[in-house]
């Protein structure tokens, strides 16, 4: 089928009309009238991404995080589509409109956290309550085993009982905005990535408990969904083993 039907499926569940201003997400590269019948999903679009579509006879790449942002003046990205050109892959991308999705990557991962979610319908977070309430230390455990994330860092009260939760993947939680609005709603945790010292200031001032977790193991689960959303096309769909994440 051509790869037009295939975004077209994407985007039923994940519109783009869910995505951020600053966003890239979409046909990144390519012709949305090749035709495809083996697309590879990742979180990232790598050279060793790409190498092992070629290696797979992928003619598509779907991945989370945009394979080229703006211009593409770095050399990475001018590699990433020398090599997408000469292979004729498409690459497409569902980023922050996932993240907002129903059944979308911050839905996904309260279902997995055991969150019931409350409210943040087609927002980059969703917020809920524990489904058993405990101390942000033992959810701090739990979490780094759900995620596979031996690098989890957090601000608060370890002994606190946590109640109320925030989810927010990737660099959620270096959003100022969502800081300022989890204070006036009383929330007491948020978990997201990529946290920086002034907002960790800023939280444990509000007395908001943060699970910072990896914006990698995060959004990993992204490929998951688009398996699960593309299972009854009837195309062949391979999870990369190459997007890897790049921290020790």
């Amino acid at each position: 089928m051509k790869a037009a039907y295939i975004i077209n499926e994407i985007e039923l569940h994940a519109p783009k009309s869910l995505m951020m201003d600053f966003d890239f997400a979409g046909l990144n590269f390519g012709d949305e009238n090749q035709e495809v019948d083996s697309v590879l999903l990742c979180e990232n679009v790598t050279i060793d991404v790409l190498k092992e579509a070629k290696e797979n006879n992928c003619q598509m790449i779907i991945s989370h995080h945009p394979a080229i942002w703006e211009e593409g003046d770095d050399k990475l990205t001018k590699d990433i589509i020398k090599f997408a050109k000469k292979e004729k892959l498409v690459l497409y991308s569902a980023h922050t409109n996932l993240d907002a999705a129903k059944d979308g990557i911050n839905e996904r991962l309260c279902k997995l956290l055991n969150i019931k979610i409350q409210s943040g319908e087609n927002s980059c977070y969703r917020i809920g309550t524990f489904v058993k309430e405990d101390t942000l230390f033992n959810k701090k455990e739990e979490i780094a085993i759900s995620l596979n994330d031996k690098n989890i860092r957090t601000v608060g009260d370890l002994n606190k009982q946590i109640k109320t939760v925030c989810v927010s993947c990737g660099a959620g939680a270096r959003d100022d905005e969502l800081v300022e609005m989890l204070n006036k709603e009383k929330i007491d945790l948020l978990i997201g990535g990529e946290n920086k010292l002034s907002l960790a200031i800023k939280m444990r001032y509000y007395n908001i408990c943060l699970i910072e977790v990896g914006h990698y193991n995060s959004e990993i689960i992204c490929m998951e969904i688009f398996e699960d959303w593309l299972k009854n096309l009837g195309i062949k769909t391979i999870k990369s083993k190459k997007d890897i994440n790049p921290y020790n």
